[in-house]
C-alpha cells in the first residue's frame, strides 16, 4: 500500500475524530483502492468505515463496488447482531444461575453498546477465577455446550490432552461450542478465561477485578462485566499479550486493527480526571506496561495524545517466544509501520543478553 492509502485507511477508521477534509481529498485523488478495501475487511473495520463516510456525506465519492461492499458489511453485521444478542441473553441467564463470580468480556459488552453493526464478535469470552473453571464448565455442558473446534463448519471434539494443555499453557480452556441453529449463527462459541495472560499468572488481581464487576447496560441488554476501568485495562492486557507473543505474530493475529479501535473508542469518552483514574488503576494492578503500549499505539494510529509524557518506550518492542524461551525486539519502533508490514517476523531480532 502507498502512504496515502494507509492514511485513508486510518482516517476512515477514526470514527471519533476523522479529518473530513483530508478524507475527501484522498478520495478525490483515487486512493479508495482494492488494497484499502481489503485491509478494512481483514481488520473488521468495513462497517465502521461505511458509517464514517455516510455520516460525513462522502459515500458518493466511492465507486459503486467499494461503496456496496462496505454497506453490505454493515447490513450483515446488523443481521448477525440479532442472533448474537439473543445468545448473550440466554447465556447470561445460565451464568446468573451459577452463583459464581464471572464477567463477560470484549464483544459481549461492546457489540450492543456501539452503533448498530459497527462491532461484531465471533464468540463470547467469560472471565472466572481459576477455581471456578470446573463448576462453570459443568454448567456450560449441562446447557448443551461441548469442547472442541470447528473445521470447515464441522464440530471436532477436543481430546483430553488438548483440554489439559490449553488450561496449563494458555490461561483459557478449549472453546465450548453449542449448536444454536440461528440464521446467522449456527454455533455459539464460548471461551472460558481464568488468567490475564498466557502464563496463568497470579490470580489475586483477577479476583479483584471480578469483585468490582456488575450488571451494566449495553444497548438494550444487561451484561455482567468488569467496571469501566478494569474492562478497558483487560482489553489492553489481551491486546498486549497477542502483540508481544511470537506465535500470534507468526499467525498475523497480533495487530488486528479493530482491537485498537475498541480501546480508542472507549478512551475517547474519558474526561481528563477519568484518565488519571485509569492510570492510577493500572498502577494499582500492575498493568502500566500493557496500558502504555496501547496508548502509544493509539497515539500513532489516531493522532491522539494519551501516552503520559516521560514514559520509556523501550519495552514496547519486546516480544517473547514462550515455547522457545527466547526474547526478541522489534527493530521498527513505529506502530504504524509495524501494522502495515506484511512480514512482522522479519522486523524482529533476538535479544541475546
Amino acid at each position: 500500500m502507498s502512504q496515502k492509502e494507509k492514511e485513508l485507511f486510518l482516517q476512515i477508521c477514526a470514527h471519533r475524530n476523522p479529518d473530513t477534509g483530508r478524507i475527501e481529498g484522498l478520495l478525490d485523488e483515487g486512493y479508495a483502492t482494492p488494497q484499502v478495501l481489503g485491509w478494512l475487511f481483514a481488520n473488521r473495520m468495513a462497517a465502521v468505515a461505511y458509517g464514517v463516510l455516510k455520516e460525513r456525506e462522502l459515500l458518493s465519492k466511492l465507486d459503486r463496488e467499494f461503496r456496496n461492499s462496505l454497506r453490505n458489511a454493515l447490513l450483515l453485521n446488523e443481521r448477525i447482531h440479532a442472533d448474537y444478542f439473543r445468545c448473550i441473553e440466554e447465556l447470561t441467564e445460565v451464568l446468573e444461575g451459577c452463583g459464581i463470580p464471572y464477567a463477560l468480556l470484549k464483544g459481549a459488552y461492546l457489540c450492543p453498546s456501539l452503533p448498530s453493526g459497527y462491532r461484531i464478535s465471533n464468540d463470547v469470552d467469560i472471565l472466572v477465577a481459576p477455581e471456578a473453571v470446573g463448576a462453570v464448565s459443568a454448567w456450560l455442558r449441562s446447557a448443551g455446550f461441548r469442547q472442541g473446534s470447528m473445521r470447515n463448519g464441522v464440530f471436532v471434539p477436543a481430546t483430553r490432552r488438548q483440554i489439559i494443555e490449553s488450561k496449563m499453557t494458555r490461561g483459557e480452556t478449549v472453546p465450548f461450542f453449542k449448536a444454536v441453529g440461528l440464521p446467522f449463527l449456527e454455533y455459539l462459541e464460548v471461551d472460558l478465561n481464568f488468567s490475564l495472560d498466557f502464563k496463568n499468572s497470579e490470580d489475586g488481581i483477577l479476583k479483584g477485578m471480578l469483585s468490582r464487576g456488575a450488571l451494566r447496560s449495553a444497548g438494550e441488554l444487561r451484561v455482567r462485566t468488569l467496571d469501566r476501568y478494569d474492562f478497558l485495562l483487560h482489553l489492553c492486557a489481551h491486546l498486549y499479550k497477542e502483540a508481544t507473543t511470537l506465535p500470534w505474530i507468526r499467525m498475523r493475529r497480533d495487530m488486528t486493527f479493530y482491537k485498537y479501535w475498541d480501546i480508542y473508542g472507549l478512551l475517547w469518552e474519558y474526561s481528563e480526571a477519568e484518565k488519571r483514574e485509569l492510570l492510577a488503576r493500572a498502577s494499582e494492578i500492575c498493568m502500566n506496561r500493557e496500558l502504555f503500549y496501547c496508548l502509544d499505539s493509539l497515539d500513532a494510529f489516531f493522532g491522539t495524545e494519551n501516552l503520559p509524557k516521560g514514559v520509556d518506550r523501550k519495552d514496547f518492542g519486546v516480544v517473547i517466544a514462550p515455547a522457545e524461551r527466547k526474547r526478541y525486539r522489534y527493530v521498527e519502533s513505529d506502530p504504524v509501520k509495524r501494522f502495515f508490514s506484511t512480514d512482522r517476523v522479519s522486523l524482529l531480532e533476538e535479544v541475546t543478553e
